[in-house]
């Protein structure tokens, strides 16, 4: 394959990432509990990667907005009079990354690079837990922890965008996802797929598509015969269904409402414009002519392959 500019690119930030401190990284942390429970127990268990080449961009935007923000505050507090600035630390084993502690208000702040379509639900559970973590963390290391926030910054957005999280610290929230570490730690066997095997092969160094060494996914057999539990997760679902309800009755309504326009412009009282515009027809290959033709001088059609990509199916059982 040509060695291309963006393929520089690619190789030069994969290539970094890979040696980055974090990505070396192989004891269970914070930012990992509560999540899948198999990738935590292959975790433990020191398995090999089988899936080296996962998808990075999201993570390494992530990790480079991270070192400005720790920039930008090193600059305002540069002797960390009040701001403790991506410190680590370590509890029973436990180690946490923490992107930084206000002094003055008792706060632990964690920093989170997401998409705008994603703002909706956060925090999530797993966000909330974290973060919580590292105050238990922070209060183990005799360090007074009155709040734990969570601050969302849209990788796709602007200023405008950011939305935070703030709640007090409560170590029982703590506590339970020692405990939910705990149970993945007991383990005999490696606990069944819970995330879709598509965002698997993506997102998950241990995915192995045969299932031999590492995990092949959660696939179609096991999702539709599995409850999901999770109430952030069930709440969503519904909404996403009323949502497409409305979209459907909206659509059907406005319809309606166009027949009513038929025929009519100009501008009416408040100042609202109608027209009609002609609209050229859509211009597509004449597939019959071209299979004609190629057959005629005795060659196939040559096709290309675009990107799978997800579709999402969410209906009634």
């Amino acid at each position: 394959m040509q060695m291309t500019i963006a393929n520089e690119l690619i190789k030069a930030i994969t290539s970094t990432s890979r040696g980055s401190t974090r990505s070396k990284q192989v004891q269970v942390g914070p930012s990992e509990i509560g999540g899948c429970r198999r990738k935590v127990w292959l975790k433990l268990q020191s398995a090999p990667s089988t899936n080296p080449n996962t998808l990075r961009l999201a993570a390494i935007m992530g990790t480079a907005i991270h070192t400005y923000i720790e920039q930008a505050f090193a600059r305002q507090d540069p002797f960390q009079e009040r701001y403790i600035l991506e410190g680590e630390y370590e509890y029973e084993g436990l180690m946490g990354h923490v992107d930084m502690y206000d002094k003055e208000k008792c706060e632990v702040v964690d920093w989170k690079t997401v998409k705008k379509s994603n703002l909706t639900y956060f925090p999530s559970k797993q966000q909330r837990m974290q973060v919580q973590l590292y105050g238990y963390l922070l209060n183990k290391n005799e360090m007074e922890v009155k709040t734990v926030t969570l601050v969302a910054i849209p990788r796709d957005g602007d200023e405008r965008d950011i939305v935070f999280h703030s709640e007090p610290y409560d170590e029982s929230v703590a506590i339970a996802g020692l405990a939910w570490l705990k149970e993945v730690m007991e383990m005999k066997e490696a606990p069944a797929p819970e995330k879709d095997a598509f965002f698997c092969q993506h997102y998950c160094g241990f995915y192995d598509k045969s299932g031999e060494v590492g995990c092949k996914g959660k696939g179609k057999e096991q999702a539709v015969s599995e409850v999901i539990t999770d109430h952030q997760i069930n709440l969503a679902a519904q909404h996403y269904l009323e949502i497409n309800e409305q979209i459907a009755d909206l659509t059907k309504e406005k319809d309606g409402i166009k027949a009513l326009f038929e025929g009519v412009s100009g501008v009416t009282e408040g100042g609202i414009n109608i027209s009609w515009q002609e609209v050229s027809g859509r211009k597509t290959i004449d597939e019959a002519y071209v299979g004609y033709f190629f057959e005629k001088h005795g060659e196939q059609i040559q096709y290309k392959q675009g990107k799978p990509s997800a579709r999402l199916t969410i209906k009634e059982g």
